[in-house]
């Protein structure tokens, strides 16, 4: 695996460790800023394939949802047509 080696002044460094600070008491982590970065970088490599997984779960939660709404209702006319 390639190493970067990247330089920040203290400034920038400061600001960063207090959102890896912020980010590990929201999440329960224990993240070091270089940890906090190669995790950030890594998000972002994955984040289309992350948004279509998560449309392709909407989609089917959708059908499925449609599915058992369409079955609900058709019970239901059974049932009120039965009792005529």
């Amino acid at each position: 695996m390639p190493t970067f080696n990247i330089s920040l002044n203290p400034a920038h460094l400061t600001k960063l460790q207090a959102v890896v600070a912020t980010y590990n008491a929201q999440n329960g982590a224990t993240l070091t800023v270089a940890d906090w970065i190669l995790q950030t970088l890594k998000e972002i490599a994955v984040a289309g394939e992350y948004a279509a997984a998560v449309e392709d779960l909407r989609r089917q939660h959708e059908t499925d949802a449609q599915a058992a709404l369409e079955a609900a209702a058709t019970a239901t006319r059974n049932r009120l047509l039965e009792a005529l």
